[in-house]
């Protein structure tokens, strides 16, 4: 029998994800890609902002540090306490919740962040809930910023196997098969220990084309949505990351 895929997701983002992908977007660039998506996301200063799905804080907490009431939710348990452990002096809320059921009052926060392709693992008709649940937690005029790869970047530079040194004599394999028509990767990565102990996890991701995207977010209840190639808002093209800015009606 297949796996369940929300099994997959929760045995992925768990420790095993912490254990890829901890030490990477920390310091500086995370606490930069925070500040310009704050700034795209038009947050008044000390407003409330939400991080939906905020993994170990990486964002969550610089925001937190620079003034913002800050929201973070996640599924995962394992990683909020890591974000928690990350937060130190600084004070985001951290909740534990599925995306699809934010467990926030309607028009609760001034504006959202969805960073570092956050979207894609529930298929179109559950990724566009979450939007719609970001949506209706949104103050009217609010602002949602996606941050995400997209179908035609993927296609670009899509490799069906590739090594990174991960540091400690740790090695990740990342295995991959991609279909352009559905936009689906389905990817294995395996962590090789020093001792060469291997852990593997497996997960799809939807990829999706920006018209589709910006077609969802109009569904999910936005109103106008506009597209870059950067947090900074350079122009959105086929070699650039994508970058999504939503609002909600006024």
């Amino acid at each position: 029998m297949a796996a369940d895929p929300q099994e997959m997701l929760d045995a992925f983002f768990g420790d095993f994800y912490l254990r890829v992908y901890g030490s990477r977007q920390a310091g500086d660039e995370a606490r930069d890609q925070a500040s310009a998506a704050a700034r795209l996301a038009g947050c008044p200063e000390g407003g409330a902002l939400l991080d939906v799905a905020c993994g170990f804080g990486r964002h969550a907490v610089p925001l937190a540090a620079a003034g913002f009431r800050v929201t973070g939710v996640d599924r995962s348990a394992t990683l909020l306490d890591e974000a928690r452990r990350r937060a130190g002096d600084a004070s985001p809320t951290f909740v534990a919740a599925d995306y699809r059921e934010l467990p926030f009052a309607d028009a609760s926060f001034d504006a959202a962040i969805n960073l570092y392709t956050s979207i894609g693992f529930l298929g179109d008709e559950e990724d566009t809930k979450v939007l719609a649940e970001v949506a209706r937690v949104l103050r009217p005029g609010g602002r949602l910023v996606v941050e995400s790869m997209h179908r035609d970047l993927m296609i670009r530079i899509f490799q069906e196997r590739g090594w990174r040194l991960l540091g400690a004599g740790r090695l990740l394999l990342e295995q991959r098969a991609f279909d352009p028509v559905t936009g689906v990767v389905q990817e294995t990565q395996t962590l090789i220990g020093s001792d060469g102990a291997r852990e593997s996890q497996a997960f799809s991701t939807r990829v999706y084309t920006a018209t589709e995207l910006m077609a969802m977010l109009r569904a999910a209840g936005f109103d106008k949505v506009t597209a870059y190639g950067d947090l900074d808002g350079a122009p959105f093209d086929v070699g650039t990351r994508l970058v999504l800015v939503a609002r909600t009606p006024v």
